[in-house]
């Protein structure tokens, strides 16, 4: 059997830590019938994504592609089904039983046409005698949510609020986004996984994913890299946000610019913890964006999930407005912190170190390969303009 699993996201359920384990135990994996592809682009497989679209955007290309030449678009698609097609035979003939698992949130999010899907069922129909399209699925108040933590890493500068919200397109509209996937690979082909605690196999989203795949069968010793927590303070955002404001020349930057900083910056302020905690909206806002989704949820739920969708408990926000205080000296601490990310050169570590660990983010496994940041950079502010 000649399968493959489409993973495609979505976008804040978890990708970004099963991509991980997938890198960190590739060549393991490889040597049980179960291939993570190095020409589909390590870490989020993102030249099939390239492949798939007719005019792909930049941050997605490989550094020696111009996109905005035809012909040489032409010839990188071209380059990369022979290559593709050219790594998962080989891997094929070496493995009588196998399974090649492709991982990339922006199948989700950037392959928002039929005939775009339907670009790349061709180049891989033809290689499988299975495709499973596995997708895990947010409750959309909480998908917003952070959703909007990622827009104010790109340079966002206003405060949540549901009412602002692009409620439209791939990010939130769960039933065309399945109705597109199942419309090319059938309805049968399509796996949907809710992103909640109590619905994952022991709580976790990468265990949860061993277990559809059917790696925990394997019986063997793989890592498992720690999950990857996106969440900021309030503390955090609020420094985020102070950062985006500042005009260029600004005393604050050190004589650096926004680009070299905010990386590291990044970095820093994910250790940082406050008194405050998580910070929610009122819940009536909350209640009155998710349902425009009620009716659509319930059509995916009747489908794959036996009728039984999202949690509709929103007891976590709060029945009345929470008024916080402002925070002190915002503009001291932003400066004494770009000042520190210098001093060293692993100031990161050494900020870390002080700060509690519950809510850091844990590095990859792997170096990851070439390119990673610049696509990771230029995704956020995609996704950015997106949603927000």
């Amino acid at each position: 059997m000649k399968r493959a699993i489409l993973h495609i996201g979505t976008e804040k359920t978890g990708t970004t830590s099963i991509q991980n384990f997938l890198y960190a135990n590739r060549i393991k994996l490889g040597a049980k019938g179960i291939l993570f592809s190095e020409t589909a682009g390590y870490l989020s497989n993102q030249n099939l994504v390239v492949y798939a679209k007719k005019a792909p955007e930049p941050d997605l290309a490989p550094p020696e592609l111009d996109i905005n030449d035809a012909s040489d678009l032409a010839l990188w698609k071209d380059q990369f089904a022979v290559k593709h097609s050219a790594e998962v035979v080989a891997f094929q003939q070496r493995h009588t039983d196998s399974t090649v698992v492709y991982s990339a949130e922006h199948l989700q999010s950037r392959l928002t046409t039929v005939s775009e899907i339907k670009r790349a069922a061709r180049l891989l129909r033809p290689m499988f005698d299975e495709i499973e399209v596995l997708v895990y699925l947010r409750r959309q108040d909480k998908y917003a949510l952070s959703a909007h933590s990622t827009a104010v890493r790109a340079g966002g500068q206003n405060d949540f609020a549901f009412e602002t919200v692009n409620a439209q397109g791939p990010y939130y509209n769960y039933r065309e986004l399945l109705q597109n996937w199942s419309d090319v690979f059938g309805e049968d082909a399509i796996r949907v996984r809710l992103f909640e605690k109590s619905r994952l196999v022991d709580h976790d989203v990468v265990a949860d994913f061993k277990n559809v795949t059917g790696i925990d069968k394997l019986n063997i010793d793989l890592v498992s890299p720690s999950s990857v927590n996106e969440a900021l303070s309030r503390t955090a955002l609020s420094l985020l946000r102070r950062f985006n404001e500042l005009q260029a020349g600004d005393a604050c930057l050190q004589g650096k610019s926004k680009q070299q900083i905010r990386g590291r910056l990044l970095e820093a302020v994910q250790g940082i913890e406050d008194d405050f905690g998580k910070v929610l909206p009122v819940r009536s806002s909350a209640v009155a964006f998710y349902e425009r989704f009620v009716a659509d949820n319930q059509w995916i739920a009747d489908r794959w999930l036996e009728g039984r969708g999202f949690d509709d408990n929103f007891s976590e926000y709060p029945l009345e407005e929470i008024e916080l205080p402002a925070i002190e000296n915002l503009d001291s601490q932003l400066e004494e912190l770009i000042a520190g990310l210098f001093q060293s050169k692993q100031p990161i570590a050494k900020l870390k170190a002080v700060k509690s660990q519950k809510n850091s983010e844990p590095p990859p496994p792997e170096k990851p390969p070439a390119g990673y940041a610049r696509r990771l950079v230029h995704a956020i502010k995609h996704q950015y303009s997106k949603v927000s």
